[in-house]
């Protein structure tokens, strides 16, 4: 068997011992290998225990603090979040208010540009004492009359009504729709609230003072609805286009030509072409003319001045009952000098006395060169063969005057015609349909207001029409 060596300590250190086959130590050399004690075992323990100790504690220090550092790490995060979320709510309010500044403004902006539309801003004050003096006046002369509470309700029933009317009135003009009868009422609640007013305060004092203040109580209930209806002038016009020349113009022409304008809404209104060409067209069928080019009626009194003209030019200077010719006269001058004599060996020797235009009794007096007044003569005119003026013609002022009876005219009249009765045809085709009595059905009334013609011509189309269907009424 084979020796194993046997491990020793020194100084806490294993020494492996040499085994037998290496020899013994030597004496000196066991002598000089201390043997560590008990004592020496135990303070290397603690000394071990200790470093082991720093090492932890060295490793828990390090721990913490980088507990430290990562708590330190989440409060700032924390902080921060707080923070953004902080300004996040301060940047959202402030969004927040400025919308509702924005909201705020555009609804003032859009209150400024609806009382713009219904009043100008400078009106407003106007309007103002227009109401509160009408509202104090009326409720005033009402309590005075004895109306005890109910006096508050006469400027309700007065002035509310014309704010009302006024309202509906403005809406109908932006909308497009009828206002005309809306304008009417309005002006007329707006008369009733000035009378109301003024009455009022004429009864309770009627002297001089208090019919002044009666009138000025009485101006103050007019003076916003003037304001409003002018207002409401230039709306109209911004709204329909059109300039003041030409609205001014179209009152002007309902007023001087009110069954042509009537007769332009009905074609307008049938045919569905703007008014301008249904006034056109409406004129051309009443002068024979479209606008602008010479009227049956001009031309005649155009010829009648030519007349009276040729006639003046051709006056021979007597005054009478005979009416005189309109052909020129031909004006002989005066032979100042006799005339020679025939020669010698003519037959007509006899000498030939100057021939003498009659004068006027009475010399007209003529500007001359340097300034003065010169003497002319008048010279008498032969008077022609008598005869009348103006004499029977065989045509008439169809023939003398042939208006649309061009090939153009012709060609239109046959094509309104066609129209016409493809309309009567589509009429009757629905009648039939609907297995009505042709001879009934349709009406020449309904025919009429189809076409927008004339009864005697509805009924000469519809005859026609069903004269192709074999059928008489």
């Amino acid at each position: 068997m084979t020796a194993t060596p046997i491990e020793k300590q020194v100084n806490g250190t294993p020494v492996a011992s040499p085994g037998l086959g290496e020899g013994r130590p030597k004496p000196d050399e066991e002598q000089s290998t201390p043997i560590p004690s008990r004592r020496e075992e135990r303070r290397q323990d603690r000394r071990t225990d200790r470093a082991e100790d720093r090492e932890d504690q060295a490793r828990k220090r390090d721990e913490d603090r980088k507990d430290a550092e990562h708590r330190r790490h989440l409060e700032e995060e924390a902080k921060r979040a707080k923070l953004e979320r902080k300004q996040q709510q301060r940047a959202d309010k402030e969004k927040a208010r400025a919308k509702r500044r924005k909201e705020r403004r555009a609804a003032w902006h859009a209150f400024q540009a609806r009382l713009a539309h219904h009043m100008p801003l400078w009106g407003l004050p106007v309007v103002a004492v227009s109401l509160i003096m009408g509202w104090s006046g009326q409720a005033g002369a009402a309590a005075h009359l004895g109306m005890g509470l109910f006096a508050a309700g006469v400027p309700v029933l007065t002035e509310g009504m014309v704010l009302t009317f006024a309202g509906l009135t403005g809406q109908a003009i932006e909308q497009g729709r009828p206002y005309r009868g809306l304008m009417r009422i309005t002006w007329i609640t707006t008369l009733i609230a000035a009378a109301i007013n003024g009455a009022g305060h004429l009864i309770e004092d009627s002297s001089g003072p208090g019919m002044y203040r009666a009138g000025a109580y009485a101006l103050a209930s007019l003076a916003a609805m003037i304001l409003w209806w002018v207002a409401m002038r230039s709306k109209r016009a911004a709204i329909s286009g059109k300039t003041a020349e030409e609205i001014a113009r179209w009152k002007r022409l309902a007023r001087r030509h009110p069954i042509l304008v009537r007769r332009a809404r009905r074609i307008a209104d049938n045919t569905g072409v703007k008014i301008e060409a249904a006034y056109a067209t409406a004129w051309e069928r009443a002068n024979g003319a479209a606008p602008g080019e010479p009227s049956i009626r001009e031309i005649r009194a155009s010829q009648r001045a030519a007349f009276r003209r040729r006639r003046a030019q051709s006056w021979n200077g007597q005054r009478g009952w005979r009416k005189q010719s309109d052909a020129p006269s031909v004006v002989l001058p005066a032979a100042t000098a006799p005339t020679t004599e025939a020669p010698a060996g003519d037959a007509s020797s006899d000498a030939r006395t100057p021939v003498q235009a009659p004068f006027l009794p009475v010399a007209l007096l003529v500007p001359g060169a340097q300034g003065e007044w010169v003497r002319h003569r008048v010279p008498v005119l032969p008077m022609p063969t008598p005869k009348r003026v103006r004499t029977q013609r065989g045509g008439t002022a169809t023939t003398r005057f042939p208006q649309g009876k061009g090939a153009d005219s012709k060609r239109v009249r046959e094509a309104v015609t066609d129209d016409r009765l493809n309309t009567v045809r589509k009429l009757v085709a629905e009648a039939a349909a609907k297995n009505e009595d042709l001879r009934k059905h349709p009406s020449n009334r309904a025919v009429g207001r189809a076409l927008g013609c004339r009864p005697v011509t509805a009924r000469e189309l519809l005859a026609t029409v069903l004269a192709e269907r074999g059928i008489t009424r």
